[in-house]
């Protein structure tokens, strides 16, 4: 069934035509696939019989194998996201309240795990409606299904998108193949199509879009050249494994209910000893009391050899290891397990291969997540161009590798011993496998004594409480009370306590800078609260 279409209406470009036209036939041709996909990934895949071994009766078995289901979540649930730094520090744009708002996390955790069940999902965003509750932007997560895009390569971003709004069936979650509205992102519009439910009239809305930028950022899984909206996590080669592993536990399933009523035979029996019995009783009960036949003979009574189940275990077991390999998973995943109970450096060794692909694809998910979070910047600042300090925007996200505790102690030990001004670095706490929350909270706690013991170190003195007087240090400095040396020294003291987050007055007291009229602005580094923002513009 294919879909709704849209109209090429009056109201738009030859250009937008032609975009609207071919980002609509993208999603007709991509519709079977990825409901193929989803089929798969929910287990419905019907079983794939091939005529030759499997009774019947065993046929309407529904079998099924979430091992499409488990080759997804075991990488999306790797990717865990920690917010951003600009030049090292943490919520440069204070954008922290507005991504909780949006859900953020969440949002994202199901984008990924649409990207990698259908190759690519996206993430739009646009100017939320306050007066209805809404964050002042609003960011949502979309799956290929029902949005596209295409693709510029000399910019290496999009120069089109198309999101379509679907209706549900009548009491349940499931889309309808009836579009009933769609918004297409461009460069320098935002256009919305409408219809009225029962009606064929469409209506369009246009918005001029002042950054310049399509508000839509896609989620690639494993881009390749030519090939720009990547590859499903849920391949061919999976597709294949998942169907002959079902095949391999019918089979199974159907040498267990013959090892339950095992095969036997009858030599030399009389017809009446089997006139009127039932299959179920002729296997459980006559066959053991027959009487002599005709001839005054006795019938021989045997049993078939037993089936084996140990080849379908074994074949299962191959087509598990063929899985693990064409999806980095280690064979636990799927059931597999050792006789002995895996050592926390053997799990690690185990999940390497998956780590390091989930690496790669956040290498692969940064650039679009900066260009994302600039656009939520552009919107809510009302911005034409994002800051330029924003294209050094890091991503910061959980460690994809487990980290036992004595691991984590020992690379502390051994950091702070031979690097010790790394050991208590990001870079060296990440390596040790804390999290940028773990992290930020430990530098929060020690923020106080570590801001005074800097100034002390400074400020060439032992006790902030027992600094010489302003005239007396720029005295033994060698200047007069004007002596930039001295005052130098005073400034990058005071700046490095206001950043430790010291009370600006406080740190001026302590530094011999009594008397300083501070005008509440603070660099773009240390944002200020929105609340204190807002007292200070009144003023």
């Amino acid at each position: 069934m294919s879909l709704t279409r849209i109209p090429a209406l009056p109201g738009l470009t030859e250009t937008e035509k032609s975009q609207l036209r071919l980002m609509q036939d993208r999603i007709t041709a991509k519709q079977t696939k990825n409901a193929l996909l989803d089929v798969y990934y929910e287990g419905h895949r019907a079983f794939q019989d091939l005529g030759i071994s499997i009774p019947p009766q065993m046929q309407r078995t529904r079998a099924a194998l979430g091992w499409p289901q488990k080759a997804v979540q075991a990488l999306a649930r790797k990717h865990v996201f920690e917010g951003y730094t600009v030049g090292g520090l943490t919520d440069t744009y204070d954008l922290a309240g507005l991504l909780a708002r949006n859900e953020f996390e969440t949002e994202l955790a199901q984008a990924i795990t649409s990207a990698y069940k259908h190759s690519v999902s996206f993430l739009t965003v646009a100017a939320g409606d306050v007066t209805r509750g809404e964050p002042p932007v609003m960011i949502q997560a979309r799956d290929a299904k029902w949005t596209t895009a295409l693709w510029d390569q000399r910019t290496r971003t999009l120069e089109a998108a198309l999101a379509l709004e679907a209706s549900t069936a009548e009491g349940t979650e499931q889309y309808e193949n009836t579009i009933t509205g769609a918004t297409m992102y461009t460069r320098s519009y935002i256009i919305h199509f409408s219809r009225q439910p029962g009606s064929a009239a469409w209506h369009l809305e246009r918005m001029e879009n002042p950054t310049g930028r399509v508000l839509v950022e896609p989620l690639v899984y494993d881009p390749q050249l030519g090939r720009p909206f990547g590859r499903s996590r849920i391949t061919t080669e999976v597709r294949y494994l998942t169907d002959a592993a079902v095949r391999t536990l019918m089979r199974a399933e159907t040498g267990a209910e013959f090892f339950s009523s095992p095969q036997r035979y009858v030599l030399g029996a009389s017809e009446d000893a089997f006139t009127g019995m039932e299959r179920w009783s002729a296997i459980t009960g006559r066959l053991l009391a027959l009487t002599v036949n005709e001839e005054g003979s006795t019938p021989t009574v045997g049993q078939f050899t037993q089936l084996s189940m140990e080849p379908h275990l074994a074949m299962y077991r191959q087509l598990a290891q063929n899985f693990c390999a064409a999806t980095n998973l280690p064979m636990s995943t799927v059931g597999i397990f050792g006789d002995n109970p895996a050592s926390a450096e053997a799990m690690q060794a185990a999940e390497y291969q998956l780590s390091d692909e989930a690496d790669y694809q956040w290498r692969i998910f940064t650039p679009a997540l900066r260009r994302l979070l600039q656009d939520v910047l552009m919107i809510r600042d009302r911005l034409t161009e994002p800051p330029e300090e924003s294209w050094d925007m890091a991503i910061n996200y959980t460690p994809t590798r487990y980290v036992s505790p004595q691991a984590s102690a020992d690379v502390i030990s051994k950091i702070a011993s031979a690097l010790p001004d790394v050991a208590t670095t990001t870079v060296g706490l990440r390596r040790a496998g804390f999290t940028q929350a773990e992290i930020e909270q430990v530098r929060a706690e020690n923020a106080p004594g570590k801001a005074a013991s800097l100034l002390e170190r400074l400020a060439g003195s032992g006790n902030l409480e027992s600094l010489p007087a302003p005239e007396q240090q720029t005295q033994e400095a060698g200047g007069g009370a004007e002596d930039p040396v001295a005052l130098k020294a005073k400034f990058d003291a005071l700046g490095v306590a206001i950043r430790a987050g010291i009370e600006p007055q406080d740190a001026a007291l302590r530094l011999g800078l009594d008397g300083l009229r501070f005008t509440g602005a603070v660099p773009v580094s240390l944002r200020m609260p929105e609340a204190d923002a807002d007292k200070l513009e009144a003023k």
